[in-house]
């Protein structure tokens, strides 16, 4: 970049002295331009006659000479083509003499000075074998503007001229002429109609007459003649009231039966007075009462006479003759509600066979029904014909007698001559020539010292990043010297999770830079980085608060997790070191690294479908494999399917690509894994990591070979927290983990392995 601020530094007068001349030349240029003026008129499409091609639909409640419809953009369009068409135009330009004017006929010599130069060197004549109606018609044209507004029924005629005057009476003589033309055109279109519609209305009456005498004819020949409110057949008819009957006797014959079969069953239980209809007997009521008297009297006499006294004899007497009479007379009321049921019975039987005599007279002239039917739609058809034209022409006919016809375009506005010409704007279009000269200039300055410094003519100075972290690999003898590495920034992506996202770019790591022995002793040492300091915690609370206060208040805290062995499972530790530092409300993410797939994620009740190495295959999104841990706010991501060959199916560019997309994300991200398979990350993505945890079980006696400090993984690194995660030595803990704990083969110093 030093490089092309001096470059342009350098050439920043000459820049500047030719954006100047450029913009000078453009005022000369158009100051001998001469200036066009521009005048507008409005017209608006508000109504359209019965005749035109566009109208779709009337509104009953319009006049006869007005009809409304709905003018869609289509219809719009065509009014504006309509506006531009050869035979429209040629009228203007006959009326206003455009071939006499030097602007719209080139053959009469230039308009201005520019003109004139151009003609000197033989550009802006006339064509060859150009007639004069071409070249005035392409002057129109290229001074003619027809448009619509948008989501309106507006048409605007925009024309320039360098004379204001004659801008103005082009566009009000076009916008006059389309209107008279169509309301002439609609005129002329009625009249023509009027003559078709005579025709078809005298060759359609005979037809109709015709169709409707055989219809009769018909009608009487198979007895099919209608009556009624409905108009209906005289068999619909019948069959619709012997339908009725037939209901009713139903009913009744229905009620009846009832009756009877209740009478008899009283009559033989004994109770028959109780009946209604022996009841409603005047000659049964007397009975009655003759017969409460006589027990009455008998009552009495008991008590001074005798069973055998003559009186006590002719009141039984009495008593048993009415009580023979009232059992006749209820007999014969129920003789006659059978024959009630039995007449009702009969009535149903004779309204049935009439209404099947019916049906089977229908079915019978079901042929001559239908050909009845057929004639009366034809007939009714070419009656509805018949009316519609004869509506028409009594419409069309109104309007032919006052000349009237509905005016589709109405102007609005007239245009008027314009006194500020619209074009050349001289000192505008010049500074933007200055301006877009300056901006090219500069552009070609900055292109060709990157091109001359991309071939070796110069340098570019390297944009330093920041150095969060350093990580070199322990020295190795090997006969080819490895080549440094060569860092790069962690790319930023846009990622939207169910999480905070914090737009500052994460800090940068610095490369791994092997140094084999050969290559030390070829070039000159590099300047060691600061080792880090290896810090042992023991408490969980502590080891949470620590992250949360190392994390910058503008960057998520990247965090790796593993055992200090291969046989230590550091996934309890993970996921209790997430929850502790979720419960002041940051964001926190655990990422279960296991490119095997033999993560901790079942053992945590995560979903195992789909996880962080579908991520990597490009087999998965984000919000796919991002879920809530269960009982708690922290999110987590399973490992997903594994990698049939890890070492060579992880993309180191991909995966720096989504850590730093989730650091973006997330206050805290923890990636925990197994020793070897942490130690394979550590190593792929140079160390890119704020801060690196081993859990390590509780000591039973002092440590016999301790890290060194800044050692983490087997990598010497600076500017990242190593810290040493003790565990808490338990009274149940078995005895033979203490020794599987002291029987691990200790890791060489590092002096020892160079």
């Amino acid at each position: 970049m030093s490089t092309v601020f001096e470059a342009l530094k350098r050439r920043a007068p000459w820049l500047i002295l030719a954006s100047a001349v450029i913009g000078a030349a453009t005022f000369a240029i158009l100051s001998m331009m001469a200036p066009r003026y521009l005048s507008e008129a409005e017209l608006a499409i508000v109504a359209q006659g019965s005749a035109n091609a566009f109208a779709d639909t009337r509104s009953p409640s319009a006049s006869p000479d007005l009809v409304t419809t709905r003018m869609d953009k289509e219809a719009i369009n065509t009014h504006v083509k309509a506006m531009q068409s050869p035979e429209l135009l040629e009228q203007i330009a006959a009326k206003l003499h455009l071939k006499d004017r030097p602007e719209f006929n080139s053959e009469l010599g230039p308009v201005d000075t520019l003109g004139r130069i151009l003609r000197l060197v033989g550009i802006g004549g006339p064509k060859s074998g150009e007639s004069e109606r071409d070249r005035v018609m392409s002057a129109f044209r290229s001074r003619l503007q027809v448009y619509s507004a948008k989501e309106s029924r507006f048409i605007g005629v925009r024309v320039t001229s360098i004379d204001p005057q004659l801008a103005a009476d082009i566009a009000n003589g076009l916008a006059e002429n389309y209107r008279a033309s169509i309301a002439e055109q609609g005129v002329v279109e009625v009249d023509d109609q009027q003559d078709v519609l005579r025709g078809k209305i005298s060759k359609l009456t005979p037809e109709v007459a015709a169709a409707e005498t055989e219809v009769d004819r018909y009608r009487g020949e198979i007895d099919g003649f209608r009556g009624g409110a409905q108009n209906t057949g005289l068999n619909e008819q019948q069959m619709s009231e012997l339908t009725g009957e037939l209901t009713k006797a139903k009913a009744a014959r229905g009620e009846a039966d009832a009756r009877a079969k209740s009478a008899r069953e009283m009559m033989k239980l004994g109770s028959a007075d109780a009946l209604p209809d022996v009841q409603k007997s005047p000659l049964i009521q007397n009975l009655v009462q003759q017969r409460v008297r006589i027990e009455r009297q008998i009552s009495e006499q008991s008590a001074t006479l005798l069973p055998g006294h003559p009186r006590m004899r002719q009141l039984n007497a009495d008593l048993a003759g009415l009580k023979l009479q009232l059992k006749g007379e209820v007999a014969k009321i129920v003789d006659s509600l059978d024959k009630e049921a039995r007449v009702a019975q009969g009535r149903e039987d004779s309204i049935e066979k009439s209404l099947a005599d019916i049906k089977a007279r229908v079915v019978t002239n079901a042929p001559e029904e239908a050909k009845l039917r057929q004639l009366e739609a034809n007939a009714k058809a070419k009656r509805t014909e018949l009316d519609n034209l004869q509506a028409r022409l009594e419409s069309n006919r109104k309007k032919l007698d006052t000349r009237a016809q509905p005016v589709e375009a109405q102007i609005i506005s007239k245009a008027q001559p314009d006194s500020v010409p619209i074009f050349p704007k001289k000192v505008q279009l010049s500074a933007l020539m200055v301006f877009a000269s300056l901006m090219f200039g500069t552009a070609w300055t900055v292109a060709k010292t990157l091109f001359h410094s991309a071939r070796g003519g110069g340098t570019i100075a390297a944009r330093s990043r920041p150095d969060p972290s350093s990580l070199r690999a322990e020295p190795v003898l090997t006969a080819q010297p490895r080549p440094v590495a060569q860092s790069q920034p962690k790319p930023k992506v846009e990622l939207e999770p169910q999480a905070k996202v914090q737009p500052q770019p994460q800090p940068q790591s610095q490369p791994m830079s092997p140094s084999p022995v050969r290559e030390e002793m070829e070039a000159p040492p590099l300047p060691m980085p600061p080792q880090a300091t290896v810090v042992i915690e023991k408490d969980m609370t502590a080891l949470a608060r620590r992250l949360k206060g190392a994390r910058s208040t503008d960057n998520g805290h990247r965090t790796i997790l593993t055992g200090e062995t291969a046989s230590i499972d550091a996934s309890a530790e993970a996921l209790e070191l997430a929850k502790a530092i979720a419960t002041d409300g940051q964001y926190v993410l655990v990422v279960d690294w296991s490119p095997t797939g033999e993560g901790f994620a079942g053992s945590a009740a995560l979903d195992t479908s789909k996880g962080f190495n579908d991520l990597l295959r490009g087999e998965a999104l984000f919000d796919e494999i991002i879920q809530r841990l269960p009982g708690s706010t922290v999110h987590a991501i399973a490992s997903g399917k594994a990698f049939d060959n890890a070492d060579h199916d992880i993309d180191p560019d991909q995966l720096n690509l989504i850590l730093d997309a989730l650091d973006e994300a997330y206050d805290q991200i923890i990636v925990a894994g197994r020793h070897d398979e942490a130690r394979n990350l550590f190593e792929t993505i140079e160390g890119r990591f704020d801060t690196g945890i081993l859990v390590a079980d509780p000591p039973r006696v002092p440590p016999i070979l301790v890290d060194a400090s800044g050692i983490f993984l087997g990598f010497e690194v600076s500017d990242i927290d190593v810290i040493r995660f003790e565990r808490k030595l338990t009274v149940t803990e078995p005895a033979n983990q203490h020794v599987a704990a002291h029987s691990i083969e200790p890791r060489m110093p590092i002096a020892r392995q160079a």
